[in-house]
């Protein structure tokens, strides 16, 4: 590799070596006959290796032993440089063979990044330090990082990935997952144009599969909505599983799954209303409004206070009405000025917004830069001191760039390992989260996803068993299912964890579809064809899914609202005992989400196909409305979703253990 990086200065030099050493040769040898163009002549015959223009003079004998001395060093480079070149050729197909018969014989679910940008570097290294196989596509030979993912044991395949052959190469077929990491959303999204087109996958369409996650970077939310929306509207291959993703929505929901302001509901005095910060407004910071939007319902049905606490907090928020307009059926955003970086009273709002400021439950903190949100954070502890008299009780979460990376030079130096952590975490009650490398990295991608989508999928799963399964089965398999027995399957599914205290997704799908066999009369080799939880998963189109990963995510507060109304234990019992006060809950979720996704109400029309247009397409959906004006079948698929959590929280420990 040390060779590779000298090769652009040690073969002009050679070169210019054979030129200098053979002119001034030849001019010793001929003298007064010298004649430049001849000489030329016979010096780029030393490269094609034809000594003929030389012959005769070989012929005469040495008659300047010194001179041709010169000549022969020059012939002798300039075949070392033919022949160094000839190898090179050579061992880049070669290498280039083994390479590729590697990736087809024996890498399986292995990881393909293309591009060793600065994401893709990061990804790849830390995918390989945690025991992944990784084949990363780079066109840039001179790239800095290519050295050290090799080092670590990854394949770096120099090809152009706009092209088939290049897919064939890195094993698109047998790959886990495929991350688009360029820094370009253009080259992305056209490489992932390429991906689809590209019929990768004979083999595993008629079979029961993990479909290849496709993670594709894009900066522009309005490029990231447009990929969302219309990628996959139709999607009856189960081939990839599209991931549109960015840094500020990926980091916001991060920060509110592992900080989501319920927890933090019983903290300090009891009879305050519930109420966060958001301190710094930039586009992660919009991302967790949204996050909140969606999911931060409760159960007295109360928008949550979000005070918004920058300079231009009114510019945001007019901004965000102007995106948003529905927001405030959901949460309730109190902007308040900043006049001075330091929170000394001189804020541009009213005494009481000041003083409900000093009251909130927690803050969370965004910016551009890593120390300026530090020193932010900093300074309103401060502001919470002087009205609580206490440095913990409110905690805070600050949201790290890491364009500086000062947090870790801080934090890593060798005389203080993780001492500047632990002394705010512990003694100031702080809380990190760097929006690079503990959001936008390998592991997270792959494995952390992972755990929502076990969830989100069976979650789909029982909607399918309840409203799809009826005409699925009589147009797969041709099964004429009465109503009564779908109700058997779902209460089934209801059930279960009532006799099953721990098992897997794959468990539980397996007694499912005995089950299913049992009261349809299908074998189980002909129901795995279409009625596994991962085939009903894989031909959702993208919103669908999100929908679904949504509806995972909100189980933290559905379980946090049972605990705060007493309908403990969560089981089947209490869940119908308590439901008049949950009722709303989930309808109001579901809503905030089709609105934050740009849904609007309106009627289906009767034709099946315009109303698929209708509603997959144009994003109309008849059920955006007040949970009062709900049919009784309507009501009860909300109920539904909260009679599955036994069974979801049972999945979630085996999840946790492996």
């Amino acid at each position: 590799m040390k060779l590779k990086k000298l090769a652009p200065v040690i073969y002009p030099i050679l070169v210019l070596s054979v030129f200098v050493l053979a002119f001034f040769g030849y001019s010793l040898y001929f003298g007064k006959n010298f004649h430049f163009w001849g000489v030329l002549y016979s010096v780029i015959n030393f490269f094609l290796l034809n000594d003929s223009a030389d012959a005769q003079m070989w012929a005469d004998g040495p008659t300047n032993p010194f001179a041709l001395g010169l000549i022969l060093a020059a012939k002798f480079i300039a075949a070392l440089l033919v022949g160094l070149s000839l190898f090179s050729i050579f061992f880049e197909h070669a290498r280039e063979f083994l390479v590729v018969y590697k990736i087809k014989f024996f890498y399986r679910r292995h990881i393909i990044v293309f591009s060793l940008d600065s994401l893709g570097f990061r990804i790849s290294k830390e995918l390989l330090e945690n025991g992944y196989l990784v084949v990363v596509v780079e066109t840039n030979r001179e790239s800095p990082f290519v050295e050290e993912i090799i080092n670590a044991g990854g394949i770096v395949i120099y090809s152009n990935p706009f092209e088939s052959r290049t897919l064939e190469k890195i094993g698109l077929s047998t790959s886990r997952a495929c991350i688009l990491a360029n820094d370009k959303d253009e080259v992305n999204i056209e490489i992932a144009g390429q991906i689809s087109l590209y019929d990768f996958d004979l083999n595993k369409k008629s079979s029961d599969h993990e479909a290849m996650k496709l993670f594709i970077h894009i900066k522009d939310q309005h490029n990231k909505r447009v990929l969302k929306d219309y990628s996959d509207i139709d999607n009856i291959e189960d081939n990839y599983d599209l991931h549109a993703i960015n840094l500020e929505q990926m980091a916001a929901q991060k920060i509110y799954d592992e900080f989501p302001p319920h927890a933090y509901f019983n903290e300090g005095s009891q009879d305050c209303e519930n109420s966060i910060a958001v301190v710094g407004l930039d586009k992660t910071a919009e991302a967790f409004l949204l996050e909140n939007v969606i999911l931060s319902h409760y159960h007295d049905h109360k928008p949550l206070k979000i005070f918004l606490v920058d300079k231009n907090a009114n510019d945001f928020l007019q901004e965000f009405k102007y995106l948003y307009p529905f927001y405030r059926e959901f949460v309730e955003l109190i902007p308040i000025e900043l006049l001075n970086a330091n929170f000394h009273e001189n804020f541009c709002s009213s005494n009481s917004n000041i003083e409900e400021l000093g009251k909130i439950k927690a803050a969370y903190f965004f910016g551009a830069a890593d120390a300026k949100v530090i020193n932010t954070a900093n300074a309103f502890r401060q502001f919470l001191y002087n009205r609580t008299s206490s440095i913990t009780q409110v905690p805070m979460v600050v949201s790290l760039p890491q364009e500086s990376e000062i947090f870790d030079f801080m934090n890593n130096s060798t005389l203080q390992k993780n001492q500047i952590k632990k002394l705010l975490s512990e003694g100031l009650n702080q809380h990190f989260v760097k929006r690079k490398s503990d959001t936008f990295t390998g592991k997270g991608i792959i494995e952390e996803g992972e755990l929502i989508d076990v969830i989100s999928r069976v979650i789909n799963f029982y909607y399918a068993v309840c409203y799809e399964f009826q005409s699925m089965l009589k147009e797969k398999l041709n099964l004429t299912v009465s109503q009564e027995i779908i109700d058997e399957l779902s209460g089934y599914i209801i059930i279960f964890p009532e006799s099953h205290f721990s098992f897997t997704e794959m468990e539980f799908e397996s007694a499912f579809l005995d089950f299913l066999s049992e009261k349809t009369g299908a074998s189980v080799s002909d129901l795995r064809q279409c009625a596994t939880i991962r085939k009903n998963w894989n031909v959702l189109n993208n919103r669908k899914k999100e929908s679904n990963r949504y509806a995972a995510r909100h189980i933290q507060v559905k379980m946090y609202v049972l605990n705060e109304i007493g309908c403990t234990p969560p089981n089947r019992e209490n869940i119908v005992k308590f439901y008049p006060k949950l009722a709303k809950l989930e309808h109001y979720r579901w809503s905030s989400e089709k609105l934050v996704f740009s849904y609007q109400y309106g009627p289906f029309p009767q034709n099946k196909r315009e109303k698929n247009i209708v509603k997959e397409v144009m994003k109309i959906h008849d059920q955006l409305i007040p949970y009062e004006n709900l049919t009784q079948g309507e009501k009860d698929k909300d109920l539904n979703l909260f009679l599955l959590l036994p069974l979801v929280q049972i999945l979630k420990k085996s999840i946790n253990k492996l």
